[in-house]
């Protein structure tokens, strides 16, 4: 013992535990040591070797193997890489020149999928190829960029190959494959990506553990803490890698301990998971006595991953040193709410915060805070258990005081409520789990109580007139506590005699308690006179038959039903059970009728679970067996019942997670059903109504304090009432400060920021300013014309009620003498002139196409507001003229083939159409009737008197006939010369028309314009408006003297502004910078005028080009001059012995003729005999079909000869026009010596040749 003891080196026996474990552990240290030094040395050693190698030269590898048949085979065998299969490769290696081959033996390597037991072979296998292929190391770093780049957002695909690889790839740096230089920054960056992204789920914690096992001491410097403490006892030095400097390792320690951080949280979340999912285990077993195999495979996998995820932890905690995180136990006092849905997703209810399923105090009140029954029946003593259903609840003294119900109304209780069995068992958490069983319920008991039930509606329904009439009057009449008594008695109490007409006189005045204070009343005076049973049985059929359409009092019901609930639970009980077997009567029905009395059943139990009287698993149930059926009515009742409460049940913890669940569920039926418009907008509005966007908060606007209290004088506090007022405070800015003077300005021209009818109001302060701040008031005007002009040049519907608000600003402004009667008539013109092509041949405008109506509604909207004014002098010409125009504008829209539909085939000449009506084609008019009536009632109220034109040619001639009477003479030619020149001026994105000399349409494009700028002339203002005391013109009030409002036409968004809508109005103000970028850059995209460049010396190539232009045009024109000319059928040509007989001599001349004035001759050639043809003359009436059709194709061959003869002379006098400026500027040019060129003598043209189309059109 002493030797064994002297050995040991100490006094202690060899036996002794302690000294056993002290052994135990300085082998255990100075195994640990000798081995790193070991790996450290040899590392050290091929790193040497690899940063140096010695290679062969080149001519050695020529006697090696170079086929592709054995080097392809060697790379295939790369790509399934074993520590086994070493051997063989490296024999292979030897033999092989795998020169050209370097860069399939490198994909093959980071290809294959190894283990980590053949990471040492394949580095021998890598430390070969890398001293003997110069090009091994490059090309396989790139292999590695490939694969180890991890991108932003990107998940790892396979975490095994992974974990692998990345300790493959720390390998060959530390053994000198690849230099600290190039090697270590894509490590970095993949160990970078691996963390930062995976803080929440940790999804990459194996990965990043298994490089710190083995590669974390060379590039951290991370030792297991068990080895630290046993060398700091032992006094023994740990060794350190050579590979990098502690500075540089102590980066990746730092990024390792936030991510473990991250990883302690996440241990602590999923052991409160695990606490709550085994007290709820626990519980569920106390009280139910045994655990469903759902819940307990949800906790076993709740268990498995949080002990993974702890066991991962420790480890990643013994490598950093650093603590293990304390897990703290819930109390055993604090259980689960009652009710609480697992799910998988326990202790998700810590997750929910406060939850306010209200959202409002007024909407709590309702539903929460009930009268007080003490305060009316001081001697009640409830009864009613926790646990029980309710008995009878109505204290003694009250009985007796109640009036004892009669004999005969028991024996008119011939119908028993709804007994329990037929409504089913009670819903519970294993019901809404399992399968859904077959609707129980006795269909017929339903259908016969819902026929009763119909009929008592029928009935109230048809007495509704003399219910309405008593009842306001008796329910009006308060005692003195405040409760209503409906009927007679001195107290309040009816008699025995009158008992019955007493109950049917509460039962009719029920139906209008249509607030709280009435229903509240109503359920105290039951309790008071009428808390019987017989009268509660009735009531509950009185409760259920409520009028399918009186979807208002269903609140009120149910809040009545609550306060009685307080005393009586068996009403509600009752109640509730007709309500759940009528809703399963309607679903197994299945049914397409009666959709009203199924909304009202849905809403009604909603109205009930907000209360409290009806389950949540109840109302939940009710929602799994619409989901089940999610189509036609079910769909409706779906979105029915969640507007009514699923914000309530959503927003309780108890419900929350069942309710999310269904809501999803909702969501995806809806995307893989095939639904109407109407019910996905249902489905879209009530899921968002329930569950709101999260994230998306608004940004506000951050503005100047003066900025904000001129948005709040304008935009919020503006009306009619207080317009003076503002006026005197927005005299008091500071309108010296171009700031604010800009600002002012900019919010005083957004008339589309406020309410439609508070634009006249807006024009009323803007009159205001105009004595004291008339720079401001014209900048103002200003800006509303261009925004107007600006939306008749960029066609978007999104600017529609822009449009329409600044239109009926600028008439406001009228009505209030800020603006000239020629601002509105050119407004008008231009609405209805600009880019308008008023032809339906040809291609259509951009910014007015044919089926866009707008303009029309524009035109209305504007005539509406100030149109009544022009009544007098020169402006009632003026108007009336410009609705000659507006007529033919309406009739060029409305007969667009656009809104008409064909039904016939084919239609004859409109001069056949009364002689052969049967070949005229079916048309259907599709033009809107909405638009019709809004065009015919402005003219009407304008005009009452004026004669409305029938048809678009009818309204051509109209303005044709008005252009000869403004216009009279040459003056009319030269007008029509200017509306040429201003249609080749227009810019080409409007140019839809050709300029083609046979198009005669392109006249009235901008006939309007030139109406406009002469019949305005030297026009003096004749208003008709009254004035106001300061100064201002009172405008005419729609709602007085009965003239349709313009707000007819407009849409109801228009009337959408509200004051208490920040957030709509925030999120359009923000962007006000970029809707104002978007409207000039629409305006430059479309409206985007080609500058005329100077004419340029033509090239060799165009006059080569012209040369093969003209000898193919003479070419054409020789060929077809060898072509026999066809006949055209519908111009047979007059015989010669026709002719003849026909000519008259000078003396017939001379003669009077018997053709009468309002009479056409005309020759008709019939067949005589032999295939003879004959010829009658006859004479045909003048207003005949025949003979306006004759003549109409008459004049329209006239007026075609006029514009090409017009046209024609346009040119000859603009090239002379141009001939003589050319002249001008050649003889005041200075001419250059050295850049002077010779010029060609002009090549002589006959003034009859083809025009100069280079000359004319560049």
């Amino acid at each position: 013992m002493e030797k064994e003891a002297e050995e040991n080196g100490d006094g202690v026996p060899s036996g002794d535990p302690l000294v056993a474990d002290e052994n135990a552990e300085k082998a255990e240290l100075e195994a640990f040591v000798s081995n790193l030094q070991e790996r450290y040395q040899q590392k050290a050693q091929e790193r040497q070797q690899n940063q140096s190698p010695e290679r062969p030269a080149e001519e050695d590898f020529f006697r090696y193997d170079s086929s592709l048949k054995k080097n392809t085979a060697f790379v295939k065998r790369l790509k399934q890489f074993t520590a086994q299969q070493l051997p063989s490769l490296m024999q292979d290696v030897s033999g092989l020149n795998l020169t050209k081959y370097i860069s399939e033996v490198s994909a093959a390597l980071v290809e294959a999928k190894l283990k980590m037991s053949d990471i040492g072979a394949v580095l021998t296998l890598c430390n070969h190829l890398h001293r003997n292929y110069a090009d091994f190391a490059p090309t396989l770093l790139e292999n590695w960029q490939k694969l180890l780049l991890i991108k932003p957002g990107e998940k790892v695909a396979n975490p095994s190959k992974m974990r692998v690889d990345l300790r493959f790839y720390a390998e060959l740096i530390s053994v000198g494959i690849f230099p600290n230089k190039t090697g270590l920054p894509l490590l970095g960056a993949c160990l970078t990506g691996l963390i930062t992204q995976d803080k929440e789920e940790h999804v990459n914690l194996s990965i990043v553990l298994s490089f710190c096992k083995h590669c974390g001491d060379e590039y951290a410097g991370l030792v297991p803490a068990r080895i630290i403490e046993l060398a700091k006892k032992h006094g023994v030095t740990m060794p350190v890698s050579p590979l990098l400097s502690a500075d540089r390792q102590s980066n990746l320690r730092n990024l390792l301990r936030d991510y473990y951080q991250s990883l302690a949280e996440h241990l602590r979340s999923e052991h409160r998971q695990l606490q709550l999912a085994e007290k709820s285990r626990r519980k569920m077993l106390q009280s139910k006595g045994e655990v469903t195999a759902e819940k307990r495979e949800q906790l076993a996998q709740l268990q498995a991953s949080y002990e993974k995820l702890h066991a991962s932890t420790s480890a990643l905690a013994d490598l950093l040193g650093e603590a293990v995180p304390q897990l703290e136990e819930l109390p055993e006092a604090s259980a689960t709410t009652e009710g609480a849905i697992l799910d998988g997703r326990a202790g998700e209810e810590l997750q929910f915060g406060t939850l306010d399923p209200w959202r409002d105090e007024e909407t709590k009140s309702f539903y929460v805070d009930l009268p007080d029954l003490r305060q009316f029946l001081p001697n009640y003593c409830d009864k009613k258990q926790p646990g029980g259903e309710g008995a009878g609840s109505q204290n003694p003294q009250q009985m007796q005081e109640l009036p004892q119900q009669d004999d005969d109304e028991d024996s008119e209780e011939t119908m028993e409520l709804v007994p329990d069995m037929l409504a089913g068992p009670p819903i519970t958490e294993e019901t809404l789990d399992m399968e859904l069983p077959e609707l129980d319920g006795d269909l017929s008991y339903s259908e016969s109580t819902s026929s009763l039930l119909d009929e008592e509606d029928a009935a109230g329904a048809g007495a509704g007139a003399d219910q309405q009439e008593g009842a306001e009057g008796e329910l009006s009449k308060e005692g003195p506590n405040g409760g209503s008594l409906i009927a007679g008695g001195g107290n309040g109490t009816p008699s025995n005699q009158g008992n019955r007409r007493y109950f049917e006189q509460f039962v009719q005045n029920l139906q209008n308690c249509v607030n709280r204070e009435l229903i509240d009343n109503a359920a105290i005076d039951f309790l008071l006179n009428l808390n019987t049973k017989s009268k509660r049985k009735r009531l509950v059929k009185v409760l259920f038959g409520v009028q399918r359409t009186r979807l208002d009092l269903l609140p009120m019901y149910a809040r009545f039903v609550a306060i009685i609930d307080l005393v009586s639970p068996d009403v509600a009980h009752e109640l509730c059970q007709m309500l759940k077997i009528d809703f399963k009567y309607h679903l197994k029905k299945k049914d397409q009728i009666n959709i009203e009395t199924k909304i009202k059943v849905v809403r009604y139990i909603g109205e009930l679970v907000k209360f409290g009287i009806y389950k949540k698993l109840e109302a939940l149930y009710c929602l799994r067996c619409l989901l089940h059926s999610f189509q036609h009515h079910n769909v409706e009742m779906t979105c029915a019942f969640l507007e009514v409460c699923g914000v309530y049940l959503y927003n309780c913890a108890d419900s929350r997670m069942r309710t999310n669940a269904f809501l999803e569920q909702m969501m995806r039926l809806k995307m893989n059903t095939t639904m109407l418009d109407r019910y996905v907008q249902q489905v879209e509005n009530v899921y968002y109504l329930v569950k709101r966007p999260e994230g998306l908060k608004v940004t506000r606007k951050v503005r100047p304090l003066i900025h904000t209290y001129i948005r709040q004088l304008i935009f919020k506090e503006l009306d009619k009432a207080n317009v003076d007022k503002l006026i005197q405070l927005l005299r008091r800015l500071n309108w010296e400060d171009e700031g604010t003077f800009n600002y002012a300005v900019r919010c005083l021209s957004r008339a589309y920021n406020i309410r439609y009818h508070l634009i006249r109001s807006m024009a009323d302060l803007l009159a205001g300013l105009n004595s004291y701040q008339e720079k401001a008031v014209i900048r103002v005007i200003d800006t509303v014309l261009e925004d107007i002009r600006a939306g008749l040049e960029i066609h978007d519907n999104k600017l529609a009620q822009r449009r329409v608000a600044m239109v009926k600003y600028l008439g406001e402004l009228y009505n209030y003498q800020l603006v000239d009667s020629d601002n509105i008539i050119n407004t008008l013109y231009s609405i209805i002139s600009f880019g308008v092509t008023l032809s339906h041949d040809g291609p259509p405008s951009i910014v007015d196409p044919p089926e866009s109506l707008f303009r029309l509604k524009l035109a209305c909207v504007l005539l509406d507001t100030c149109g009544h004014y022009f009544m007098s002098g020169e402006n009632r010409r003026r108007l009336d003229y410009f609705l000659v125009f507006f007529q033919q504008y309406y009739w060029y829209k409305k007969s667009h083939p656009y809104f008409a539909t064909s039904g016939g085939a084919g239609a004859g000449a409109a001069g056949e159409e009364k002689a052969a009506p049967s070949v005229v084609p079916k048309v259907k008019d599709l033009f809107p009737i909405l638009m019709d009536h809004m065009y015919r009632e402005c003219l009407k109220c304008l005009r009452p008197k004026l004669k409305l034109y029938t048809s678009f040619e009818q309204a051509r001639e109209a303005v044709h006939s008005l252009r000869k009477k403004i216009y009279p003479g040459d003056q009319l030619e030269r007008v029509n010369q200017d509306a040429d020149q201003a249609i080749g001026q227009q810019p080409a994105s409007l140019r839809t028309v050709s300029d083609a000399p046979e198009s005669s349409d392109h006249e009235d494009s901008v006939q309007s314009d030139d109406c406009t700028s002469d019949a305005g002339d030297d026009i003096s203002e004749g208003y008709g408006g009254t004035k106001r005391p300061n100064g201002k013109r009172q405008p005419v009030d729609d709602e007085d003297d009965g003239t349709p409002s313009p707000m007819d036409g407009v849409d109801p968004e228009l009337e959408g502004y509200d004051e208490d809508d920040e957030e709509e109005e925030e999120e359009e103000d923000d962007n006000e910078e970029e809707d104002r970028e978007y409207y000039d850059d629409e305006r430059d995209g479309v409206l985007e005028v080609e500058m005329v460049e100077p004419p340029r010396q033509k090239q060799p190539e165009d006059l080569e080009f012209e040369r093969e232009f003209e000898r193919m045009s003479s070419e054409y024109c020789q060929q077809r001059a060898k072509d026999s000319a066809k006949v055209n059928p519908k111009h047979v040509p007059i015989p010669i012995t026709f002719r003849n007989e026909t000519k008259k001599t000078y003396d017939q001349l001379q003669e009077p003729t018997n053709v009468k004035a309002d009479t056409v001759p005309f020759a008709l050639m019939i067949r005589g005999k032999g295939k003879q043809q004959l010829y009658k003359t006859f004479e045909a009436p003048e207003d005949s079909s025949l003979a306006q059709y004759i003549r109409e194709q008459e004049r329209k061959l006239q007026e075609e000869k006029d514009s090409v003869k017009r046209l024609t002379l346009n040119i000859s006098e603009r090239l002379e026009e141009e001939d003589y400026q050319e002249s001008l500027n050649q003889t005041s040019r200075t001419a250059d010596p050295l850049r002077m060129r010779p010029l060609k003598p002009a090549k002589f043209k006959h003034p009859k040749g083809v025009p100069d189309i280079d000359a004319i059109f560049h």
